[in-house]
């Protein structure tokens, strides 16, 4: 018996062979979540539900159920199917391995595939944990099955997976889609399951359809939004189709776009497990050719990419200010209030590119915003400037001299964040509003964290949280941030808590961009890393802080030896920002003493403060966990970005 105990496959031989209809050997030893076991890829891997119990997060099954932890060993598509169970099935995935998974962590989830048996499919990443949920359809469905595990380095995530990576598309016939490897992301007005993103800007104002078909049999659903804005709003929602008539799965919606607006496209399947192949159509009736020679027939475009023109036909107009070569127009509606960049960049000839105020073609000098010929080194030019979401931009293509030719245009705006914008960090925190101890780092023992990250955890006494209330946005880490709440409770703008005790998840913020990861971080060496600030108002002083837990106790209080002097986990002290300019600014850090545990690096808790103040030892100085803590009256503007990551060494740093 103990034999058959420890071989699942034996059991489920003999169970086939002689038609066993219950062997009762106790809960089988991946019962608990926590006792998930390791996978890899597998081919017919026995399992049995019949004694095992209920547990976990009950996001999609309430089955006695069992658990795996699966590491690709590929970079692509995986697939888990249950074919060949002797019950019916249900699957789950999610992101990581930890118990309990949160509902932000499931990646695809299936009932009936092959008849009631299991399947799915979806990206991955070698090296990456993926916890996989295998259970009955319910409460009292259980037997006996097979998993098989496949991984398939050929395919993956389409890159217009996230909404944030929406691809433009203009008046198109049938162009292909393919949601069987995408995820799913977004509000959840529209599709429930695995989505894909595009952006459609109206040239005309007028009736324009956007149609899908799916291939064999795939039953699609569609969502229309107005605007560019990630994540649409329910008041955005223009229509959602599932089936557009009685006798078709095909989505069809036909809307009345303005001139110059965007759209967002969700394309998806009509349930959370539905997903396939299809073709897109987007028509309209107004649809004209563009002939855009001349500045007053300058062609009206959003953000674009790879964008194909020719001047070898165009004449020379305009002002003559950049260029007098045979030239061609287009007009930019700015996307966003931000960081606009023009890029010439993969045409096929020496360009010239100018961009100019407003959409009025008799051009002074004063209108011209920047005129370039050669960027990075190459031919091919390129223009980054300040835009205002809704202004207008005429911009100009020739070449140098009397060049014409084929090339390329791509535009793209990133966006500065709107107002009344509160941000926290995403450190895990054991004084939080559900006093909850968290974990900072795992096993071999498990540390308490004590990073102040909740600002108000009801105490009144600190350390607080760095809060940031951003009523009007002066700068920001990286690219952008989300608008947070508090860190563990309250509505989010991502759609998920910084931090959430109860699962002792956190590094949730999905703002946090500022800084490249990993950082080379020798031990007892100084050494400088660069991060990333985006300047709206140049007007305001700025002060930046960074902590590493150097010692990896859960706290960013303490001070170290090492032979070149103390190595302090506030690293970065009220470093001043001075001489920015609008946009972004790449900086460097004063040198710093980093250090690490006698093995080597390990994973280490970050955190990196912007404020509007210089760091006094807020919030409170003799308590534990004061470290990166910010004031009681909160910072009034700027963000605090959290990391956890392994840092690197280069081979003259060992």
């Amino acid at each position: 018996m103990k034999m058959l105990r420890s071989n699942p496959a034996v059991i489920y031989a003999l169970v086939l062979l002689f038609g066993v209809a219950h062997v009762t050997l106790g809960a089988p030893t991946n019962d608990d979540c926590e006792s998930a076991t390791a996978v890899g890829e597998v081919t017919d891997l026995a399992f049995d539900t019949t004694e095992a119990t209920i547990d976990g997060p009950g996001h999609y099954m309430n089955s006695p159920n069992v658990w795996y932890c699966y590491t690709p060993s590929c970079t692509g598509g995986a697939t888990i199917n249950l074919a060949g169970s002797s019950f019916d099935t249900k699957l789950a995935v999610y992101r990581g391995c930890d118990c309990y998974p949160t509902s932000s962590d499931l990646i695809t989830s299936n009932d009936d595939f092959y008849g009631q048996q299991s399947q799915v499919t979806f990206a991955v990443e070698a090296g990456q944990q993926y916890l996989i949920e295998v259970g009955g359809f319910n409460a009292s469905v259980k037997g006996q099955g097979v998993i098989t595990i496949t991984c398939d380095s050929q395919a993956g995530a389409p890159s217009n997976d996230d909404c944030l990576s929406a691809e433009f598309v203009d008046y198109v016939t049938e162009i292909s889609f393919d949601t069987t490897y995408a995820t799913f992301d977004g509000p959840g007005h529209c599709t429930p399951g695995p989505n894909l993103w595009y952006l459609y800007r109206a040239t005309e104002t007028g009736e324009v359809t956007i149609k899908l078909e799916g291939d064999d049999g795939f039953d699609t659903k569609l969502g229309v939004y107005l605007g560019n804005n990630c994540y649409p709003r329910s008041s955005d929602m223009i229509e959602c189709n599932d089936d557009f008539s009685d006798n078709t799965l095909d989505s069809q919606v036909t809307f009345i776009a303005n001139a110059h607006n965007y759209y967002l496209i969700e394309v998806g399947g009509y349930n959370e497990d539905a997903v396939g192949e299809g073709t897109m159509t987007i028509t309209t009736e107004n649809a004209t050719p563009y002939n855009n020679d001349d500045c007053s027939k300058a062609k009206a475009i959003g953000d674009v990419n790879d964008l194909i023109f020719d001047t070898r036909d165009a004449t020379f107009d305009g002002s003559g200010l950049c260029m007098t070569s045979p030239n061609i127009w287009f007009i930019y509606t700015a996307s966003c209030t931000g960081n606009a960049t023009v890029s010439l960049l993969g045409s096929s000839y020496d360009t010239m590119l100018a961009v100019y105020e407003g959409n009025d073609c008799d051009l002074v000098s004063k209108d011209m915003i920047a005129c370039n010929d050669d960027a990075l080194d190459v031919y091919q030019s390129e223009i980054g400037f300040g835009a205002i979401a809704g202004n207008q931009y005429l911009i100009e293509i020739g070449g140098y001299g009397s060049d014409a030719g084929k090339g390329l245009l791509s535009i793209f705006c990133e966006p500065i964040v709107e107002p009344n914008a509160p941000d926290l960090g995403d450190a895990p925190d054991s004084t939080n509003n559900f006093n909850i101890d968290m974990t900072a780092y795992p096993a071999p023992a498990s540390v308490k964290a004590g990073y102040p990250t909740v600002y108000d955890d009801g105490s009144a006494t600190g350390p607080y949280g760095p809060a940031h209330l951003n009523e009007r946005i002066v700068a920001y880490l990286g690219k952008s941030f989300t608008r947070d709440t508090e860190a563990d409770i309250g509505p989010d703008e991502d759609g998920v808590n910084n931090i959430n005790p109860s699962s002792d998840s956190s590094n949730e913020d999905k703002g946090d961009d500022g800084i490249v990861l990993p950082l080379n971080l020798p031990h007892c060496k100084w050494t400088t890393f660069d991060y990333t600030v985006n300047v709206v108002d140049p007007n305001v002083d700025l002060w930046v802080n960074v902590w590493f837990d150097w010692n990896r106790d859960g706290d960013w209080d303490d001070t170290l030896d090492c032979t070149q002097g103390l190595v302090q986990e506030w690293a970065v002290q009220n470093q001043l920002l001075f001489d920015l300019f609008v946009g972004s600014n790449q900086i460097t850090t004063p040198a710093i003493l980093s250090w690490h545990p006698e093995g080597g690096p390990e994973e280490i808790w970050m955190r990196i403060t912007l404020s509007e103040q210089p760091w006094k030892g807020d919030s409170n100085p003799d308590a534990i966990g004061n470290g990166g803590s910010g004031p009681k009256d909160k910072y009034l503007y700027g963000e605090t970005e959290d990391y956890y990551f392994t840092p690197g060494m280069s081979d003259n740093d060992l």
